[in-house]
Order: C-alpha cells, then sequence, then structure tokens
C-alpha cells in the first residue's frame, strides 16, 4: 500500500513536470519610441499570474535581454511591461559617476508617458513562448 502511494505520488510530480511550463528561456528585443532606439530605459515584465519578474536596461540601440537575480530569460507565458527612463532636467549639468548623491538623484524626471511605467496602467503585454523571443520591438508613443 505504501509503495503504490509513493509510486502514485511520484507519478503526479513527474506529470507536473513534463506538464509545467519549464524552465526560463530567452527572451531579447528593442525598445522603440516614435521609431527610434530608446536608451537607457529600464524594462521590467511583471508575470501577469504572479511570479519572479524580470528586467534589463536598454544599450545605445534600444536592444535588450532580460534577466532576474538569478539568470537570464523568462518562464513562458503572459506578462505586462514597463518601461521607464529617467532624465535629468533640461539644462541641469548631468553630474559624472562620483558626483552622483541622492539629492541630484531627486531631480530625475519620468521622461515617458505614466501609462507605460506602471503596471496597472500599461498598454504593453506580451505573451512569451516556449521557444523564447529575440525578435521582440516594443514601441513606446
Amino acid at each position: 500500500m505504501r509503495t503504490q502511494s509513493i509510486l502514485a505520488g511520484g507519478l503526479v510530480v513527474g506529470l507536473t513536470l513534463v506538464a509545467g511550463c519549464g524552465g526560463p528561456v530567452n527572451v531579447q528585443g528593442k525598445v522603440v519610441r516614435d521609431g527610434k532606439p530608446l536608451a537607457g530605459a529600464q524594462i521590467v515584465f511583471v508575470p501577469v499570474a504572479g511570479g519572479q519578474e524580470a528586467g534589463d536596461l536598454t544599450d545605445e540601440e534600444g536592444n535588450f535581454r532580460l534577466k532576474n537575480p538569478k539568470k537570464f530569460g523568462l518562464v513562458p507565458g503572459e506578462y505586462l511591461v514597463t518601461v521607464s527612463k529617467m532624465e535629468y532636467p533640461p539644462g541641469m549639468k548631468v553630474p559624472g559617476p562620483h558626483e552622483m548623491t541622492m539629492a541630484l538623484t531627486a531631480k530625475m524626471r519620468e521622461s515617458l508617458p505614466v501609462q507605460y511605467t506602471t503596471q496597472d496602467k500599461t498598454p504593453l503585454r506580451v505573451t512569451v513562448p516556449r521557444g523564447g523571443v529575440t525578435d521582440l520591438v516594443l514601441e513606446i508613443k
């Protein structure tokens, strides 16, 4: 009787692992605004069903490759996407790395429309397939 329970339990666990979403898959892409690459933007993918978020900072060409604190990639599924780009006000001298202070950081302002920067307003939704995606383009208007 105990052997049957152990075997049945093992079968359930094994089927759950096989039928589950699997491990993380590669997610890469580009963020553009008005058709031009958006450099220095923070992008975050938030799972609709809950779970581990992942993000990246776009490079000079607007490219990103998602990662979370443990690894690159995301588990396949549906995600809300937020994009934020903080900038200093026009005319303000941008401090160097050794001049940065909390007071100077507090002067930075969001440069993107608010609907892209918050989870409850973002129009950006992405379904990550089991094979991952390497050519995703996110358009900010």
